[in-house]
Protein backbone atom coordinates (compact mmCIF):
# COMPACT_ATOMS: atom_id res chain seq x y z
CA UNK A 1 0.00 0.00 0.00
CA UNK A 2 1.47 3.30 -0.61
CA UNK A 3 0.32 6.90 0.46
CA UNK A 4 0.55 10.28 -1.23
CA UNK A 5 0.38 13.72 0.19
CA UNK A 6 -2.40 16.51 -1.49
CA UNK A 7 -0.09 19.46 -2.96
CA UNK A 8 -2.30 22.49 -2.89
CA UNK A 9 -4.74 20.98 -5.75
CA UNK A 10 -1.80 20.07 -7.52
CA UNK A 11 -0.36 16.01 -8.32
CA UNK A 12 1.28 15.11 -5.83
CA UNK A 13 5.33 14.85 -6.45
CA UNK A 14 5.00 11.60 -4.57
CA UNK A 15 5.24 8.15 -6.83
CA UNK A 16 3.26 4.53 -6.93
CA UNK A 17 5.29 1.99 -5.31
CA UNK A 18 4.80 -0.10 -8.50
CA UNK A 19 4.40 2.35 -11.51
CA UNK A 20 6.19 5.32 -11.22
CA UNK A 21 4.03 7.85 -12.47
CA UNK A 22 2.76 11.09 -10.69
CA UNK A 23 0.32 11.09 -8.17
CA UNK A 24 -3.11 12.45 -9.46
CA UNK A 25 -4.28 13.10 -5.77
CA UNK A 26 -5.62 16.58 -5.21
CA UNK A 27 -5.99 17.21 -9.30
CA UNK A 28 -8.65 18.39 -10.61
CA UNK A 29 -9.83 16.24 -13.82
CA UNK A 30 -10.25 18.47 -16.78
CA UNK A 31 -13.35 18.21 -19.09
CA UNK A 32 -13.83 15.65 -21.57
CA UNK A 33 -16.17 14.27 -24.24
CA UNK A 34 -16.65 10.23 -24.84
CA UNK A 35 -19.02 8.08 -26.66
CA UNK A 36 -20.30 5.14 -24.78
CA UNK A 37 -20.46 1.29 -26.90
CA UNK A 38 -23.78 2.56 -28.03
CA UNK A 39 -22.56 5.51 -29.79
CA UNK A 40 -24.05 8.61 -27.28
CA UNK A 41 -21.66 10.98 -25.90
CA UNK A 42 -21.05 11.79 -22.88
CA UNK A 43 -19.12 14.71 -20.57
CA UNK A 44 -17.70 14.77 -17.26
CA UNK A 45 -20.64 17.42 -16.52
CA UNK A 46 -23.27 14.75 -17.78
CA UNK A 47 -22.19 13.94 -13.75
CA UNK A 48 -22.70 16.81 -12.02
CA UNK A 49 -25.22 16.03 -10.58
CA UNK A 50 -23.41 13.71 -8.57
CA UNK A 51 -21.31 14.64 -5.46
CA UNK A 52 -19.46 11.99 -5.64
CA UNK A 53 -18.16 10.51 -9.04
CA UNK A 54 -16.60 7.01 -9.14
CA UNK A 55 -14.21 6.81 -12.57
CA UNK A 56 -13.40 2.86 -13.26
CA UNK A 57 -10.77 2.35 -15.96
CA UNK A 58 -11.91 -1.02 -17.33
CA UNK A 59 -11.02 -3.48 -20.15
CA UNK A 60 -13.38 -6.63 -21.62
CA UNK A 61 -10.42 -9.78 -20.90
CA UNK A 62 -8.67 -8.78 -18.03
CA UNK A 63 -9.59 -11.48 -15.43
CA UNK A 64 -9.56 -9.16 -12.43
CA UNK A 65 -11.84 -6.67 -14.65
CA UNK A 66 -14.27 -9.49 -14.94
CA UNK A 67 -14.21 -10.27 -11.34
CA UNK A 68 -14.86 -6.32 -10.37
CA UNK A 69 -17.07 -5.48 -13.29
CA UNK A 70 -20.12 -6.79 -11.20
CA UNK A 71 -19.18 -5.80 -7.60
CA UNK A 72 -18.67 -1.95 -9.14
CA UNK A 73 -21.97 -2.20 -10.62
CA UNK A 74 -23.15 -3.51 -7.16
CA UNK A 75 -21.98 -0.65 -5.32
CA UNK A 76 -23.74 2.22 -8.14
CA UNK A 77 -26.83 0.54 -7.46
CA UNK A 78 -26.31 0.66 -3.36
CA UNK A 79 -24.80 4.40 -3.59
CA UNK A 80 -27.31 5.96 -6.67
CA UNK A 81 -29.76 7.19 -3.64
CA UNK A 82 -26.47 8.34 -1.62
CA UNK A 83 -24.99 11.19 -4.66
CA UNK A 84 -22.50 8.54 -6.18
CA UNK A 85 -22.14 8.35 -9.47
CA UNK A 86 -20.40 5.64 -11.27
CA UNK A 87 -19.10 5.51 -15.03
CA UNK A 88 -16.27 3.22 -16.61
CA UNK A 89 -14.18 3.81 -19.35
CA UNK A 90 -12.26 1.78 -21.71
CA UNK A 91 -9.12 3.02 -22.72
CA UNK A 92 -7.25 -0.12 -24.82
CA UNK A 93 -6.40 -0.02 -27.73
CA UNK A 94 -7.07 -3.81 -28.33
CA UNK A 95 -10.88 -3.37 -27.15
CA UNK A 96 -13.89 -2.73 -29.27
CA UNK A 97 -17.12 -1.23 -29.20
CA UNK A 98 -18.72 -4.38 -29.79
CA UNK A 99 -16.77 -6.23 -27.49
CA UNK A 100 -17.25 -3.76 -24.77
CA UNK A 101 -21.12 -3.98 -25.41
CA UNK A 102 -20.85 -7.61 -25.21
CA UNK A 103 -19.08 -7.36 -21.20
CA UNK A 104 -21.77 -5.02 -20.09
CA UNK A 105 -24.45 -7.58 -21.08
CA UNK A 106 -22.62 -10.35 -19.43
CA UNK A 107 -22.15 -8.74 -16.56
CA UNK A 108 -24.84 -7.23 -16.33
CA UNK A 109 -23.24 -3.47 -15.81
CA UNK A 110 -25.97 -0.52 -16.55
CA UNK A 111 -23.83 2.55 -15.86
CA UNK A 112 -22.51 4.15 -18.69
CA UNK A 113 -19.44 2.84 -20.41
CA UNK A 114 -17.33 5.04 -22.52
CA UNK A 115 -14.56 4.45 -24.97
CA UNK A 116 -11.00 6.61 -24.83
CA UNK A 117 -9.78 6.30 -28.03
CA UNK A 118 -5.84 6.68 -28.05
CA UNK A 119 -6.33 6.87 -24.33
CA UNK A 120 -6.05 11.18 -24.12
CA UNK A 121 -8.64 10.63 -20.38
CA UNK A 122 -6.10 7.76 -19.27
CA UNK A 123 -3.39 10.22 -20.00
CA UNK A 124 -4.79 12.77 -18.50
CA UNK A 125 -5.77 11.10 -15.24
CA UNK A 126 -2.82 8.84 -15.01
CA UNK A 127 -4.40 5.94 -15.04
CA UNK A 128 -2.54 2.42 -15.25
CA UNK A 129 -4.35 -0.44 -14.89
CA UNK A 130 -7.46 -2.11 -15.02
CA UNK A 131 -9.60 -1.94 -12.88
CA UNK A 132 -8.30 0.87 -11.50
CA UNK A 133 -10.61 3.58 -9.75
CA UNK A 134 -10.56 7.57 -9.20
CA UNK A 135 -12.73 8.73 -6.68
CA UNK A 136 -13.58 12.73 -7.55
CA UNK A 137 -15.50 15.13 -5.00
CA UNK A 138 -18.14 17.70 -6.00
CA UNK A 139 -15.28 20.14 -7.88
CA UNK A 140 -13.96 16.72 -10.13
CA UNK A 141 -10.90 16.79 -7.57
CA UNK A 142 -9.41 13.25 -6.93
CA UNK A 143 -9.91 12.61 -3.62
CA UNK A 144 -9.00 8.25 -4.33
CA UNK A 145 -6.70 6.58 -6.70
CA UNK A 146 -6.33 2.86 -6.87
CA UNK A 147 -7.44 -0.54 -6.06
CA UNK A 148 -11.43 -1.04 -5.62
CA UNK A 149 -10.67 -3.56 -2.49
CA UNK A 150 -8.67 -6.24 -1.41
CA UNK A 151 -10.15 -9.37 -2.22
CA UNK A 152 -8.35 -10.52 -5.63
CA UNK A 153 -4.96 -9.98 -6.62
CA UNK A 154 -1.92 -11.41 -8.52
CA UNK A 155 -1.79 -14.88 -7.31
CA UNK A 156 -4.28 -14.99 -4.35
CA UNK A 157 -8.08 -15.10 -3.41
CA UNK A 158 -9.85 -14.19 -0.28
CA UNK A 159 -12.75 -15.59 0.78
CA UNK A 160 -13.81 -11.95 1.47
CA UNK A 161 -12.35 -8.57 1.27
CA UNK A 162 -10.01 -7.51 4.57
CA UNK A 163 -9.60 -3.65 3.01
CA UNK A 164 -12.79 -2.20 1.54
CA UNK A 165 -11.16 0.74 -0.04
CA UNK A 166 -13.25 2.16 -2.51
CA UNK A 167 -16.08 1.87 -0.01
CA UNK A 168 -14.79 3.17 2.48
CA UNK A 169 -12.90 6.52 0.42
CA UNK A 170 -16.57 6.85 -0.78
CA UNK A 171 -18.03 6.82 2.75
CA UNK A 172 -15.05 9.49 4.24
CA UNK A 173 -16.11 11.81 1.31
CA UNK A 174 -20.00 11.43 1.47
CA UNK A 175 -19.40 11.91 5.71
CA UNK A 176 -16.75 15.37 4.57
CA UNK A 177 -14.06 13.76 5.95
CA UNK A 178 -10.71 13.25 4.31
CA UNK A 179 -9.54 10.04 2.73
CA UNK A 180 -7.89 8.33 5.63
CA UNK A 181 -6.38 5.88 2.99
CA UNK A 182 -6.22 8.18 -0.60
CA UNK A 183 -3.83 5.78 -2.66
CA UNK A 184 -3.90 1.98 -2.92
CA UNK A 185 -1.98 0.41 -5.61
CA UNK A 186 -4.18 -1.11 -8.74
CA UNK A 187 -3.18 -4.32 -9.15
CA UNK A 188 -4.56 -6.13 -12.72
CA UNK A 189 -3.33 -5.37 -16.13
CA UNK A 190 -1.84 -2.72 -17.96
CA UNK A 191 -3.95 -0.09 -20.01
CA UNK A 192 -3.19 -1.21 -23.86
CA UNK A 193 -1.80 1.89 -25.03
CA UNK A 194 -1.91 3.38 -28.86
CA UNK A 195 2.02 3.60 -29.11
CA UNK A 196 4.46 5.28 -31.84
CA UNK A 197 6.54 1.90 -32.48
CA UNK A 198 9.94 2.26 -33.93
CA UNK A 199 9.89 1.75 -37.74
CA UNK A 200 13.03 1.02 -37.97
CA UNK A 201 13.43 -1.46 -34.92
CA UNK A 202 15.31 -5.23 -35.50
CA UNK A 203 12.75 -6.76 -33.71
CA UNK A 204 9.30 -6.50 -34.97
CA UNK A 205 6.23 -8.91 -34.52
CA UNK A 206 6.06 -10.43 -38.05
CA UNK A 207 9.24 -11.51 -37.84
CA UNK A 208 10.19 -12.33 -34.53
CA UNK A 209 7.46 -12.28 -31.46
CA UNK A 210 4.94 -14.38 -33.51
CA UNK A 211 7.21 -17.42 -34.02
CA UNK A 212 7.87 -16.65 -30.07
CA UNK A 213 4.08 -16.64 -29.42
CA UNK A 214 3.20 -19.86 -31.70
CA UNK A 215 6.18 -21.41 -29.46
CA UNK A 216 5.24 -20.42 -26.47
CA UNK A 217 1.60 -19.06 -26.19
CA UNK A 218 -0.61 -19.29 -28.80
CA UNK A 219 -1.54 -23.30 -27.62
CA UNK A 220 -3.54 -21.61 -24.92
CA UNK A 221 -4.25 -17.96 -25.99
CA UNK A 222 -6.39 -18.67 -28.96
CA UNK A 223 -10.60 -19.08 -29.29
CA UNK A 224 -11.33 -21.88 -27.41
CA UNK A 225 -8.77 -22.30 -24.92
CA UNK A 226 -8.12 -21.90 -21.21
CA UNK A 227 -6.28 -18.39 -21.65
CA UNK A 228 -8.40 -15.32 -21.29
CA UNK A 229 -7.57 -13.56 -24.22
CA UNK A 230 -6.02 -14.23 -27.95
CA UNK A 231 -2.42 -13.98 -28.83
CA UNK A 232 -2.56 -14.86 -32.28
CA UNK A 233 -3.10 -11.56 -34.23
CA UNK A 234 -0.57 -8.09 -34.06
CA UNK A 235 -3.71 -5.84 -33.37
CA UNK A 236 -4.46 -8.40 -30.07
CA UNK A 237 -1.13 -8.58 -29.19
CA UNK A 238 0.11 -4.99 -29.46
CA UNK A 239 -2.54 -3.97 -26.94
CA UNK A 240 -0.69 -6.50 -24.41
CA UNK A 241 2.51 -5.32 -25.36
CA UNK A 242 3.71 -4.23 -21.26
CA UNK A 243 1.57 -6.41 -19.85
CA UNK A 244 3.41 -9.28 -21.28
CA UNK A 245 6.53 -7.63 -20.92
CA UNK A 246 5.67 -7.93 -17.26
CA UNK A 247 4.68 -11.56 -16.76
CA UNK A 248 7.10 -12.70 -18.83
CA UNK A 249 9.77 -10.78 -16.59
CA UNK A 250 8.37 -12.24 -13.26
CA UNK A 251 8.62 -15.31 -14.79
CA UNK A 252 4.37 -15.89 -14.31
CA UNK A 253 4.55 -16.80 -18.08
CA UNK A 254 4.82 -18.75 -19.56
CA UNK A 255 3.49 -21.20 -16.83
CA UNK A 256 6.48 -23.11 -16.28
CA UNK A 257 7.73 -23.47 -12.27
CA UNK A 258 10.44 -26.38 -12.74
CA UNK A 259 13.64 -25.20 -11.13
CA UNK A 260 16.58 -26.25 -14.13
CA UNK A 261 18.75 -27.28 -11.17
CA UNK A 262 16.94 -30.92 -11.27
CA UNK A 263 17.36 -31.83 -14.74
CA UNK A 264 15.69 -31.34 -17.95
CA UNK A 265 12.05 -31.86 -18.78
CA UNK A 266 10.82 -33.22 -22.29
CA UNK A 267 7.46 -30.88 -21.86
CA UNK A 268 9.94 -27.49 -20.71
CA UNK A 269 7.58 -24.47 -21.70
CA UNK A 270 9.90 -22.18 -20.51
CA UNK A 271 11.40 -19.57 -22.91
CA UNK A 272 15.08 -18.46 -23.32
CA UNK A 273 16.95 -15.80 -22.39
CA UNK A 274 17.29 -14.85 -25.89
CA UNK A 275 13.60 -14.74 -26.54
CA UNK A 276 12.52 -13.15 -23.55
CA UNK A 277 15.29 -10.32 -24.57
CA UNK A 278 13.31 -10.17 -28.19
CA UNK A 279 10.18 -9.20 -25.97
CA UNK A 280 11.71 -6.91 -23.73
CA UNK A 281 13.32 -4.86 -27.18
CA UNK A 282 10.24 -5.31 -29.26
CA UNK A 283 7.95 -3.77 -26.04
CA UNK A 284 10.49 -0.96 -25.87
CA UNK A 285 10.45 -0.31 -29.38
CA UNK A 286 6.58 0.91 -29.49
CA UNK A 287 5.99 -3.11 -30.44
CA UNK A 288 6.67 -2.15 -34.29
CA UNK A 289 4.06 -4.91 -36.51
CA UNK A 290 7.25 -5.25 -38.80
CA UNK A 291 6.51 -6.56 -42.57
CA UNK A 292 3.62 -9.13 -43.00
CA UNK A 293 5.54 -10.81 -45.51
CA UNK A 294 7.61 -12.21 -42.69
CA UNK A 295 5.07 -13.58 -40.69
CA UNK A 296 5.30 -17.61 -40.00
CA UNK A 297 2.96 -20.17 -41.47
CA UNK A 298 -0.26 -20.71 -39.23
CA UNK A 299 0.14 -23.65 -37.19
CA UNK A 300 -2.93 -26.01 -36.40
CA UNK A 301 -3.25 -26.86 -32.81
CA UNK A 302 -4.82 -29.37 -31.78
CA UNK A 303 -8.76 -29.23 -30.44
CA UNK A 304 -10.54 -30.92 -27.55
CA UNK A 305 -8.53 -33.52 -25.61
CA UNK A 306 -4.72 -32.60 -25.36
CA UNK A 307 -3.11 -35.87 -24.38
CA UNK A 308 -1.48 -38.49 -26.56
CA UNK A 309 -4.72 -40.48 -26.10
CA UNK A 310 -8.54 -40.67 -25.16
CA UNK A 311 -9.10 -41.56 -21.21
CA UNK A 312 -9.88 -44.83 -20.98
CA UNK A 313 -13.29 -43.44 -18.18
CA UNK A 314 -14.50 -40.70 -17.38
CA UNK A 315 -16.40 -40.04 -14.43
CA UNK A 316 -18.67 -36.59 -14.30
CA UNK A 317 -17.97 -34.65 -11.26
CA UNK A 318 -22.13 -34.44 -11.23
CA UNK A 319 -24.84 -35.58 -13.59
CA UNK A 320 -27.28 -32.60 -12.45
CA UNK A 321 -25.55 -28.98 -12.80
CA UNK A 322 -24.90 -27.80 -9.42
CA UNK A 323 -23.93 -24.13 -8.37
CA UNK A 324 -21.05 -22.69 -8.00
CA UNK A 325 -20.19 -18.83 -5.74
CA UNK A 326 -19.89 -16.22 -7.79
CA UNK A 327 -17.56 -14.69 -5.34
CA UNK A 328 -14.75 -16.23 -2.62
CA UNK A 329 -12.45 -19.08 -2.89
Amino acid sequence: MASAEQDNGSASKLKTNLEGVLSPLGRQVESFQLLDFRGKEHSLESFQHYPVLVVAFLGTECPLVKLYGPRLQAMADELETKGVGFVGINANSQDSVTEMAAFARRHDITFPMLKDLGNRVADQMGAVRTPEVFVLDQKRVVRYWGRIDDQYGVGYVRQAPEQHDLKNAIEELLAGKEVSSPVNTAVGCFIGRVREPDLHAEVTYSNQIARIFQKHCVECHRAGEIAPFELAQYDEVAGWANMIEEVVRQQRMPPWFASPEHGHFGNDRSMSDEEKQQIYDWVAAGAPEGNPADLPEPQTYVTGWQLPREPDFVAPISEEPFKVAAEGT
